[in-house]
């Protein structure tokens, strides 16, 4: 009687050599948990006010339910409410790093607009509704009456970024009585021009740094309008390449700074992609027909524009001019593109406390002696 064969030993190596595998991935994530867990821990107790107010709450804004972080040392500073960019890039789970120390001369409020963040979580697409400037401002004037009324007496400074200050604008021409004071970073002034400059500077700068490839890209893909978001953001891809080395860098940090932020949940990060997408896709045409110029250029508050001299989003020619028009100081941060405020914030926020914050805080009158 022959005798059994032996099972291949190559089939008990593989197998085994499998479950080692997956033992390791298992171990390794485990591993990126307990170290982003301590990150955060790190975050959070770093972040502590032993005094003033930190508080991330839900205000109904608009008949919906919607998220709002509200964070300073002293309540007897001015109100900064921010308006995050996109549309719909939510800032609040990054505030801790983006506005390190502006809680020191603001009490700074950040908001997932509708659509964006946290609120397009709460709700869903179906519960933001259908997204438009008029929505939108009207939801801010909400969020500003609401702000007024929790801190009484106290001014309110609005901050529009990129597409936050077209929202700005609005809000203030339609309530100045709220407002103290505007600044705006990366203002738009007129889409459709400022799509056509940004179009063509990029293909000069490609040039000039020798990448003739991508210029060529570019130019392939024809100037704007396009007639898809897909197109959109294959340009965009090509024009985030001309920018400052500083700021193509906070594209590639910007999933990791979120993930590692104290109060992250990892649906943040999900959060933020479905609310840019979900935002654009409603706003993105509505935004390129808007022009400052329509509204006319005066506000009724004293009024900061913050520019980077290499910004092509809002290319910088453009809002030099509209600041003339408006009497608005403006300040030009050099070596800064679109995303000043990230690459160049400490610049930023002397900006806000020197110019923003005296609009605000009005010294009271010395009264005359008595003779």
């Amino acid at each position: 009687m022959a005798k059994p064969s032996p099972e291949p030993r190559s089939a008990d190596r593989s197998g085994g050599g499998g479950a080692k595998a997956l033992l390791a991935a298992v171990g390794l994530v485990a591993g990126a948990f307990v170290v982003r867990g301590a990150i955060q821990r790190a975050g959070r107790a770093k972040a502590y006010l032993a005094e003033g107010i930190d508080e991330k709450i839900w205000i109904s804004v608009g008949g919906i339910d919607q998220w709002v972080t509200i964070r300073g040392r002293n309540l007897d500073n001015p109100l900064l409410l921010v308006l995050h960019g996109g549309p719909g890039s939510a800032l609040s789970v990054l505030a801790g790093k983006l506005f390190a120390g502006w809680d020191e001369h603001f009490t700074v409020v950040n908001w997932d607009q509708r659509g964006a963040g946290r609120t397009l979580q709460r709700n869903g697409k179906a519960g933001c509704g259908k997204l438009t400037i008029g929505r939108m401002v009207v939801d801010g004037i909400e969020l500003a009456e609401d702000l007024r009324r929790r801190f009484p007496g106290r001014p309110l400074v609005v901050l529009g970024i990129s597409w936050g200050s077209l929202l700005g604008v609005e809000m203030v021409r339609a309530r100045p009585d709220l407002f103290a004071a505007y600044v705006g970073a990366g203002q738009v002034i007129d889409m459709a021009r400022g799509e056509q400059l940004s179009y063509f500077g990029a293909i000069d700068r490609l040039r000039a740094k020798g990448e003739e490839r991508s210029a060529q890209a570019l130019e392939a893909i024809g100037p704007p309008p396009y007639p898809t978001l897909k197109a959109l953001i294959k340009q965009r891809k090509l024009l985030i390449s001309t920018m400052p080395k500083a700021e193509r860098a906070v594209f590639r940090r910007a999933p990791l700074e979120m993930l590692l932020a104290p109060d992250a949940k990892l649906r943040d990060l999900v959060n933020f992609q479905a609310g840019a997408r979900f935002s654009m896709d409603q706003l993105w045409d509505q935004v390129m027909g808007w022009r400052l110029a329509d509204g006319g250029y005066g506000l009724e508050v004293p009024a900061t524009l913050l520019q980077g001299d290499l910004d092509l989003q809002t290319p910088t020619a453009l809002v030099t001019e509209a600041a003339a028009a408006m009497k608005a100081e403006l300040v030009i941060l050099e070596g800064a593109g679109h995303m000043a405020l990230v690459t160049h914030g400490d610049e930023v926020l002397k900006a806000l406390v020197k110019r923003a914050r005296p609009a605000a805080v009005k010294k009271p009158r010395k009264k005359k002696a008595k003779t």
